[in-house]
């Protein structure tokens, strides 16, 4: 399989907060989960086991983190985890599961984790769960075991729809999150390919449709009616769209490895996949992020997500 070639694109913060001077965007890598419904089922147990997962992963990097019913964030001592225990006692269908955790707080850096889902039954109610990377993650688990990884998750989590692969990575707690939207927004037509997230904003409003596409993009079977069903994604897609189904829907991939893209330049790879799941996409009148021209918030969020239409 064809490697990513990480190596040139920056690990340095691509926009701070004009104030404080801190990061509020650094580039690295993505996981964005949508589970509906998600006090149905397993489904707040299977997101539990992805959080095992990532806690795994990132042992020794987390500084911070607050769970629920938490009202300050609690440091983690060198090499220290988060306990698991405390992580499946959320679980309980009667409990919320609620987690942040990163670094620290209000700056941006790869190591963050987010996850919100509580007890509503609804399937178009959306829970959340976010992970997220550095590149030189790939040197350990390989482009392969990424998507793999997310397939998984999203089989286990039963997801509505899910994002993976670049993206921008904001402060991992809710403040400097909600922060960095209105000031992120200069920067993301300069990485196109790469996604960008507003949790809250797309968990209400994006319940009956997808917010954009990525380099790996799941959507429901539910949803996927809208553009005519699966098979009619995939012929209209073309061969450079891959696709594996999943437990709730199908996964489509843009192409064989992550692209950059420039201000100028959207890759046909992620033209031919944009185009194709466009009839999903939710129609909303929000914006996501700020536009940087101060003039039409939820006009620039519309072109932000329309980018991949060509």
């Amino acid at each position: 399989m064809t490697t990513f070639d990480y190596q040139h694109i920056t690990q340095e913060p691509v926009v701070y907060y004009p104030r404080s001077g801190n990061p509020s965007a650094v580039l690295g890598l993505a996981m964005e989960f949508y589970i509906g419904g998600p006090g149905q089922g397993k489904r707040i147990e299977n997101a539990a086991k992805c959080v095992e997962i990532y806690l795994k992963q990132a042992s020794g990097k987390l500084k911070q983190y607050m769970l629920d019913k938490q009202r300050q964030m609690q440091v983690l001592r060198d090499g220290e985890n988060i306990d698991l225990s405390l992580i499946y006692e959320m679980a309980d269908p009667k409990n919320t599961f609620q987690i942040q955790a990163g670094i620290e707080e209000d700056k941006a850096d790869f190591w963050s984790l987010g996850a919100y889902l509580n007890t509503v039954m609804r399937q178009n109610y959306l829970g959340k769960l976010l992970i997220t990377y550095p590149f030189s993650f790939l040197d350990q688990i390989g482009l392969n075991g990424f998507i793999q990884q997310f397939v998984s998750m999203c089989n286990a989590m039963e997801v509505e729809h899910a994002y993976a692969g670049p993206s921008f990575i904001e402060p991992f707690n809710v403040g400097g999150m909600d922060a960095s939207h209105e000031v992120i927004g200069s920067q993301l037509f300069n990485y196109p390919c790469f996604n960008a997230y507003n949790l809250t904003t797309t968990g209400i409003n994006f319940g009956d449709g997808t917010k954009s596409i990525a380099f790996l993009t799941a959507v429901s079977n539910r949803i996927l009616e809208k553009a005519g069903g699966a098979q009619a994604v995939i012929s209209n897609a073309g061969q450079s769209t891959l696709s594996c189904p999943y437990s709730n829907g199908v996964i489509f991939q843009a192409g064989s490895v992550p692209k950059i893209g420039s201000p100028n330049f959207i890759p046909q790879e992620y033209i031919n996949l944009g185009r194709a799941l466009k009839p999903t996409r939710a129609e909303i009148n929000d914006s996501l992020f700020d536009d940087p021209a101060g003039i039409d918030d939820d006009g620039f969020t519309q072109r932000w997500l329309s980018r991949f239409d060509g």
